[in-house]
């Protein structure tokens, strides 16, 4: 028996013919006497290839992972096409899988001796497996709820029968009176532009009295004056009262006069006037001789009056007549 030629390849042992250059199962270089000089141009273009493949595929994929990166796909290896012993399969280099073709390799076949054919590398088809459909979520059955069994009627007691009482509550009120504030007390005044009127119940008709409203304008510059008594230095019977339309309890009453060293007396009545000097209605307070320009007069407090008079009994030697210019009654009146 005549020893077998065959060659195997001594990566996968598959068998090759004797001019085979490569392995067609996994794309080995086959042993064999080649020349001195193409041995390391087919390494350095094997070389070449290799890394021009795998920094084209290491750029892509750089690129597609920028981006939004796909499901890994499934590679499915194909055995490389049948060539003449001249050529020689390069073993395909597994890269990113991706839906677009790759970028072809540059053509090395220029720079190797014409003798020479350097195989361009084929790529795979890529199957991009079917996403998986996610099976439903069962559906768990509803228990049926269960039946309610209906309560026992209750039967209603006999309310009992009661008496409603009715109170009638009264409130009452008390109403606390509020004292109203004490007002401030001032002593006034009360004779200004009070009704003053000429008193002379013994003199006859015909006799001007004049006018003695000017004795309660405040000011002393205007001036009441009686008639002419004759002979000079005598008693003139006369007089004036002043009306404060109500009752006041007085203090002090002030006479000013230009004719000073004439003497008066003072009256007061609670009512009337009484129509003459003598008539009991009229209450004597005091009296005074030879007064002076301005003279003060005090008056009881207890009782109160509605009409002061001052009745002139005399007058100094040398005049005839008297004259007032001014009288003020003081009370305590609220400001």
């Amino acid at each position: 028996m005549e020893p077998s030629h065959e060659r195997l390849c001594p990566n996968c042992s598959a068998p090759a013919e004797q001019r085979q250059r490569w392995c067609l199962e996994c794309g080995a270089e086959l042993p064999h006497a080649r020349r001195s000089g193409l041995r390391p141009a087919i390494g350095l273009a094997t070389t070449l290839t290799v890394l021009v493949g795998a920094t084209s595929a290491g750029a892509y994929t750089l690129l597609q992972d920028k981006q939004k990166t796909p499901p890994p796909p499934t590679t499915v290896a194909q055995a490389p096409p049948a060539t003449t012993p001249t050529t020689a399969t390069v073993p395909t280099t597994a890269t990113t899988p991706t839906t677009t073709p790759s970028t072809p390799l540059p053509d090395v076949t220029s720079k190797l001796p014409r003798a020479v054919k350097i195989p361009k590398a084929s790529v795979p088809k890529v199957v991009t497996p079917a996403t998986p459909v996610t099976p439903a979520t069962p559906v768990t059955p509803v228990t049926p709820a269960t039946p309610v069994t209906p309560a026992t009627p209750v039967t209603p007691a006999t309310p009992p029968t009661t008496t409603t009482k009715t109170t009638t509550t009264t409130t009452t009120t008390k109403t606390t009176p509020t004292t109203p504030a004490k007002p401030e007390m001032a002593v006034t005044n009360i004779a200004l532009n009070a009704a003053v009127v000429a008193y002379a119940p013994y003199a006859s008709q015909d006799i001007d009295l004049g006018d003695p409203s000017t004795l309660v304008d405040g000011s002393t510059k205007t001036v009441w004056r009686t008639p002419q008594v004759t002979p000079a230095g005598g008693d003139p019977q006369l007089g004036v009262y002043v009306d404060l339309a109500d009752r006041e309890k007085l203090r002090r009453l002030v006479i000013d006069t230009p004719t000073p060293g004439i003497s008066v007396e003072i009256y007061a009545a609670a009512s009337g006037p009484p129509t003459k000097i003598t008539d009991p209605g009229w209450d004597h307070l005091a009296s005074r001789h030879d007064i002076a320009g301005t003279t003060t007069i005090g008056l009881p407090r207890d009782q109160a009056f509605r009409y002061v008079l001052v009745w002139i009994v005399g007058l100094p030697p040398t005049l005839d007549r008297a004259a007032l210019s001014e009288l003020s009654i003081f009370s305590l009146q609220p400001e």
